[in-house]
């Protein structure tokens, strides 16, 4: 059993670190704290190849898997949770949707132009009455002639406030139940809204807003999917997403280990560093755990899903596992540094904030054993 990556995933793994080290640490902290989105770094990603990595090469991709998508999402979240936050929900939600979904005309319409950064993707789902329970949506798609009419609400919406488009749920049937459709709308159509950004705890630079509709026409060509097949889609769309924010939260493991570690092992008290007592060594020693068996779980669901073999009990462990080890490891990391990591100044507090959201998104860590044990027989 081979645990290794190939020489060509080290070296490009090893170029994305070099990457993000240049292109998005060194704004972290001044973006962590006037939470204004770079959106000019998608541009630069997007000619280097990394808005594309998934998709299919007829597109403008370059036919990578979910493994590949680990490694890069781990290094650009090393760099800054807020940042990546807005890449993974462009990529990992927006465009993967439509890669996975769509037909050939919305592919060339909108994941074409996504991959190159001329149009940038959001993702609507929540709502005030609907996080969870995806089938409890109220908004409604009505059809009309050639099209439908939209009006509802989106909460936390990422990216809206900087998208040209947005896909999102809204319910086309009541009667069924799971009438659930996807749609594709324009930023710019008419009695489309979008509040200003929401202040959040964590995930600062990333714009996350709520989205309002108001008789939004849609044509029926932006209809993503079956009628009433959203539900079905968004977990096959989902399934994914899950390993990428697994690997996200490592990035962020990481980092607040490197940085606590280095901080004992600098910190003289009582005439020896503080990593001279057992009590720290063995912190840092469950800390580094979390982070290779959170990896480990992580590239597992890669591969599966890279080869066509189940992976949803996988990526769910490792999503679950991963997300829970960041925040325990980020809160220890903090605490070793004392009153130098709870000040703003230090990255500590930053990883500690940042966080908490990747437990809730993508699936909640108590919706995710619900499916590990559904999964399991039970």
């Amino acid at each position: 059993m081979n645990f290794a990556l190939t020489e060509e995933q080290e070296t490009f793994r090893r170029a994305t670190r070099a990457f993000a080290e240049k292109e998005i640490a060194p704004i972290a902290a001044e973006r962590d704290e006037t939470n204004v989105y770079p959106v000019e770094l998608l541009q630069l990603m997007a000619n280097l190849g990394y808005l594309g990595l998934k998709f299919p090469s007829e597109y403008g991709g370059g036919d990578g898997g979910n493994l590949d998508a680990a490694l890069v999402f781990e290094e650009l979240a090393a760099a800054s949770a807020g940042i990546t936050l807005g890449i993974y929900c462009h990529v990992v939600l927006a465009l993967t949707a439509i890669a996975r979904i769509g037909n050939d005309d919305q592919k060339r319409r909108y994941l074409a132009p996504g991959i190159r950064a001329e149009k940038i993707g959001s993702f609507g789902s929540t709502e005030a009455g609907a996080g969870s329970d995806i089938a409890a949506i109220s908004t409604r798609a009505e059809r009309d002639g050639d099209g439908y009419v939209l009006n509802g609400a989106k909460l936390f919406c990422t990216n809206s406030p900087i998208a040209d488009f947005i896909v999102l749920s809204s319910v086309t049937d009541a009667t069924r139940g799971g009438g659930i459709s996807l749609f594709i709308v324009d930023r710019g159509a008419p009695g489309l809204s979008v509040s200003q950004p929401i202040r959040t705890l964590g995930m600062h630079p990333a714009q996350t807003a709520e989205v309002v509709l108001e008789n939004v026409r849609v044509p029926v060509e932006n209809r993503l999917g079956e009628e009433n097949r959203g539900v079905p889609n968004m977990l096959t769309a989902f399934a994914e997403g899950r390993i990428v924010a697994a690997a996200f939260a490592i990035g962020i493991a990481r980092v607040a280990f490197d940085l606590a570690r280095k901080y004992v092992l600098d910190r003289v008290q009582f005439g020896q560093p503080i990593a001279r007592n057992q009590v720290i060594q063995h912190r840092l020693a469950d800390m580094d755990t979390g982070i290779q068996a959170a990896r480990l779980l992580t590239h597992q669901a890669a591969w599966l899903a890279d080869h066509g073999r189940p992976f949803v009990k996988e990526a769910s462990q490792a999503k679950v596992f991963a997300t829970e080890a960041a925040a325990r490891i980020a809160a220890q990391a903090m605490h070793l540094q004392g009153a130098y990591g709870y000040v703003i100044e230090s990255p500590a507090q930053r990883y500690y904030r940042d966080t908490h959201v990747l437990e809730i998104g993508e699936g909640t860590s108590e919706i995710l054993r619900n499916v590990i044990a559904k999964q399991l027989g039970l």
